[in-house]
């Protein structure tokens, strides 16, 4: 999923990865475009956040001609936001 830029849409970042759908976003200045990054980062996917629309189109295609890593996603996204603090809903899991 590509992720719009300037204000990004959570919700729809978060049923993405739920659904194993990896997701490329750029991070600005502004809270709301900063809301997926932070998703992102929580599931281990720092490297798919861009920092300028250059970086967000390399990473994007990047990942499309990456059919292994998207599949290694697929497989693994739904537990990776279990496992993160987006999946801990009760607030019991201490923080790292």
């Amino acid at each position: 999923m590509l992720d719009p830029f300037p204000a990004g849409d959570a919700h729809a970042a978060c049923a993405a990865l739920w659904m194993g759908v990896p997701v490329v976003t750029m991070a600005g200045v502004a809270p709301a475009s900063r809301q997926v990054a932070a998703i992102l980062a929580s599931v281990g996917l720092d490297d798919l956040v861009a920092r300028t629309p250059r970086e967000y189109a390399a990473l994007a295609s990047a990942l499309a001609r990456d059919a292994a890593r998207r599949g290694a996603l697929r497989l693994s996204l739904r537990a990776r936001m279990r496992a993160s603090p987006l999946g801990d809903g009760a607030g019991t899991r201490p923080r790292s």
